[in-house]
Parts: structure tokens; sequence; C-alpha cells
């Protein structure tokens, strides 16, 4: 009768960054707010707060997360909230350096994804009794272990099981685990309980999209699968039967002309120069003659922050398919397609590992007649261009390419490093390294693409960049494309400058051709879809 509950985050005007979560109080169908009190706020600078209902919509969670550390704290749903008594905010786990978890809640119990034993994250148990208690690390039960080498991205308890998303080696899984395997091992003799089991899912070429699956009273969950060759298909996974049954697809209108089953759609791995095994997604047309003298190849990169690069469906490219290309996605180290390792072998003081796999995809394609010399065209974007800047930068390898793409590139990554009232800096310390550290200074400062342009020849090169980004500022972009036209031969020859240019002056090395697209949005993008179609013909014609 007092009002409405409302838990909100809010954000630093200037960092961007969530830091404290309040409780308001407001009156229905009024803009008055009878209370307004400060739950938590989290000073580490490097910290971002969210905000989590869980499935059976007992307790609102509560998230500090760092790129390497997790704290959560816990508002049950059910307590009286009143203007004079504020929300009991009790922690569910102390903050451990280096720790990463989250959790969901069932009957009583919370379930706890966490990686602090395994790096790619294993399940426990928490009874919510001890919620609070400064020692609650030393309660936690083992619950499960992902096969393999599962990385677990996110998870799903509905009745009776746990559901976790993730992926390992680049392909997409779902594994489904019964809660009551708990109850089996306390009690040898009791029935035998269902086993856990990897969903079956529609290939290993792709990524999957968990469902909404609000009833958590469900036996079933619902999620979208994506591929190069797949633009979004719904299943639906019934946990007892582990059947999966297609529940929707677009079907392409058969006037098109488009034969889907003219591509073949595979995962390769590649032999980067240390002789490590690198994932490459691979989709290209079966029968390849009557394109066998020109090859064009898309090659995808990002090598960063621990993300897969997932090879997902764009209309774009089944009409460069239909036009004799091949598209191919380097699964780089600095990702995170085998999990934690993979993504410390490519960050901080190992980042030129992500240019030199790279390098080493490039050659692999070019080796393979996969690509033709002079036709494999890069694409990065945001943290990706760090790693394709980078590559640019070095005559020889930029000599492989004959085109790059580079949209809201991290390129000036130096100048960024530096400043720590830009937004995301100081939370991507733990990726880049802080330059205020005289090593990760000079790591950073050998790799920035504005800092290391050369004068060579750099192949024709397409940029964009976004006014209102708060990621990646439109000056980081337009500083590259600057020093790469002053620097290239046809300026620093002699007679070179505008007015030899005026005059239609040119050399054997020719002016670099790099086009610089400025939006009006932000770091994803247009986001209607005439936006969307206008920003991919700038990139592709």
């Amino acid at each position: 009768d007092l009002g409405v509950n409302l838990l909100v985050v809010r954000v630093d005007p200037q960092t961007k960054r969530a830091a404290r979560a309040s409780r308001l109080l407001v009156v229905a169908e009024s803009e008055t707010c009878l209370a307004d009190d400060l739950l938590w706020e989290d000073s580490n600078e490097a910290a971002y707060l969210e905000l989590f209902r869980t499935k059976d919509q007992h307790c609102v969670l509560m998230s500090s997360n760092t790129k390497d550390t997790s704290e959560v704290h816990v508002v049950r749903c059910d307590d009286h909230f009143s203007a004079k008594e504020p929300p009991i905010v009790k922690q569910l786990l102390r903050r451990c350096e280096g720790v990463e978890y989250f959790a969901e809640h069932r009957d009583g119990v919370f379930y706890i994804v966490s990686n602090h034993e395994r790096k790619d994250f294993s399940i426990y148990r928490l009874e919510e009794g001890l919620i609070g208690n400064p020692n609650a690390w030393s309660y936690l039960e083992h619950f499960f272990t992902p096969p393999g080498g599962m990385h677990v991205t996110d998870a799903d308890v509905v009745n009776g099981w746990m559901v976790l998303y993730g992926h390992d080696a680049a392909a997409p899984r779902i594994c489904a685990v019964p809660l009551s395997s708990m109850k089996s091992r306390a009690d040898p003799s009791a029935a035998a309980s269902p086993t856990w089991f990897l969903a079956d899912l529609p290939s290993g070429v792709g990524s999957v999209e968990p469902g909404v699956n609000p009833e958590h009273s469900s036996e079933a969950i619902r999620f979208t699968f994506r591929s190069p060759l797949e633009s979004g298909s719904t299943h639906e996974l019934n946990l007892r039967t582990k059947d999966v049954t297609l529940i929707s697809q677009r079907q392409w209108n058969p006037n098109s002309g488009l034969n889907l089953n003219a591509f073949s759609c595979e995962r390769v791995e590649y032999a980067a120069r240390d002789g490590e095994m690198v994932p490459l997604t691979l989709v290209r047309r079966r029968d390849t003659a009557s394109f066998a003298s020109e090859r064009p190849c898309l090659l995808h990169v990002y090598g960063a922050y621990g993300s897969c690069l997932v090879p997902d469906f764009r209309p774009e490219h089944l009409a460069l398919l239909r036009r004799g290309w091949s598209l191919a996605w380097a699964h780089v180290r600095g990702g995170g397609e085998r999990g934690h390792a993979w993504h410390a072998a490519g960050r901080q003081l190992n980042k030129s590992r992500s240019v030199l796999d790279l390098a080493d995809a490039m050659r692999f394609l070019l080796a393979r007649a996969i690509a033709a010399p002079g036709a494999l065209c890069v694409k990065a974007a945001s943290a990706g261009g760090l790693t394709l800047g980078a590559l640019l930068n070095s005559r020889d390898d930029a000599a492989m390419i004959g085109a790059a793409i580079m949209e809201v590139p991290f390129v000036d990554t130096l100048t960024g490093m530096l400043d720590p009232s830009l937004p995301l800096t100081v939370h991507e310390y733990a990726e880049w390294g802080d330059p205020c550290e005289t090593h990760h200074e000079v790591n950073i400062r050998s790799l920035s693409p504005y800092e290391n342009v050369g004068s060579h020849r750099y192949p024709p090169l397409y940029m964009s960049c976004a006014e209102a980004d708060a990621r990646v500022p439109a000056w980081m972009p337009m500083k590259l494309a600057a020093r790469i036209r002053a620097r290239s031969p046809q300026y620093l020859g002699s007679g070179s400058g505008a007015r030899s240019r005026r005059h239609g002056a040119t050399d054997s090395l020719g002016e670099p051709s790099v086009v610089l697209h400025c939006a009006e949005g932000g770091h994803a993008g247009a986001a209607d879809w005439h936006g969307r179609t206008e920003e991919i013909g700038r990139a592709y014609v």
C-alpha cells in the first residue's frame, strides 16, 4: 500500500560505470519517491554492478564484476520493505581476487558457478542459511564438474535440473545436470536418478542463445541455434527424455535461387608458429571450379576478453558466398574458444600472440589455396581492431592482404589506457595491462596500431567510428587514418604532398586508400534495419 519497491543501479556520468545499487520506494502512478536507500556501493573503479532476479523469484542478486573477480550480495524478494526499514543485504561469498562466480537459487539452496578450483568453472551448492557467513567458502559443496574442456558462460535452473551453457574448443555446448544427483551421492541406496548429459545440437559450428524459459517448474527449455548457414532455428530440449525438437525455422523463398546445400561449413585447425593448433571456422562453396582463379576470402578475427568469436549468420555473407567468396573465422588466442587458458595466452604481455596467430591463419588460407594472393580481406571490430591494426603495421604481413575492414577499432591503445577518466580504462587493466607499470607500457606501446604506423604500403582500408561511442572514442580511428595517410610513400617522397596530388602526381607505390566513416550512433552501430544496411554497403561495396 505504501508504494512499489524498485532496485536500481546508478551509473557514473563520466566513466559510465555502474557503481551504486539502491532501493527506491515509489508511489504507484506518481513520481513521488518515499525512500531512496543505498544498498551497496563498490568503490573499486574496475568493478561494474548488475542486478539479477533468480528464476524462482526468491532473490535479487547484486553482482559486482571486474574482468577477473566477482562478488555477489543477496536481497530476499519476500522480505517486507518499508520506508523506515530498507532491505536486508547479505553477502553470498566474500570477494577473492582472481575468482569469478555467479549463482542461481532453488528450494533453499544456492547453486554457484565458480572458477576458484577449475578455471573454466564448476558447480557448487550453498545452503541459504549460510549466506552472510564470512567463512561461506569453506561450506561450499562440490556439485558438478563440466565434461572435457567445457567453459561455462551461463546457467539456468528449472524443475529438477540445472542447465549449463558454454563451449568447448569453439563448439557450443548445453549440459543438463539433474539436481537429484547430490541426493543420490548422499544415499547410495536411493533409487537411480537421471544422469547428466550433453544436448544433441544441430551442429558443432555455430552458437546457442538460451531462451527466456520463464517457467521454473518446466521440464523443458528452449534455445536458438545460429550458424553461418542457419539464420536462427528455435529448438526445445526435453530434459527428461533428452530429445531435441525443432520448433521453428526460417524458410527461404524457393524463388530466391539460394541453395544452402551448395556450401560447406566446417571447423578445421591450423598450426601456429609455436606448434599450437588454432581453430578456424570455414564456409565455402562445395564446387569451387567456376571460381578457381579468383578465390576471394573474408577472414574475421577478434581474440580479446576471453570472448568467443561467434561464426554467426549474416545476410551479407550469403551474398558473398553466392559470388564465390569463402568465409573464415580465426579463433586466435586471447579469445575464449578454449577456455581460460586460451584467453590468458593472448592477453596483457602475451597479446602479441593474437597478432601472430592471425598472421599464421592468413598463411594457412593462402597455402591451402582457399584464398588467392591479393584476394584476402581481413575484418575486425572493436578490440579486434588492435590485433588487425598491429598486423597491418608489419610490411610482410600487410603484403598478404588485399583489403581490410576495421569497425569502431580500438587502435590508439596507449593513449586510451593512459587516461583513467575514459569509460572502461581502469576496468580493462586486467586485459591490456596498466601502462603506469613500465613493462606494460612498453608492451602496449609496441602493439598499439597508432604508435607503430610504418611507411610501407597499406592495403585498401575501410574504418568506421561513432560520435557517441563510449567504448572506442571517435578520435581513435580518426587519428590512425590520418597517420597512415601522412606516412604513406606518396606523402613522404620528393615532390609529394597536397600540391602534387592536386596535379595528379603518382608514384609506383601509390597513395593508400583509407576510407573513414563517422556515424552518429554508438559502439554497436545502427539500431534500425536501414541504418544497418547502409553500414554494410559502405564496408563491402
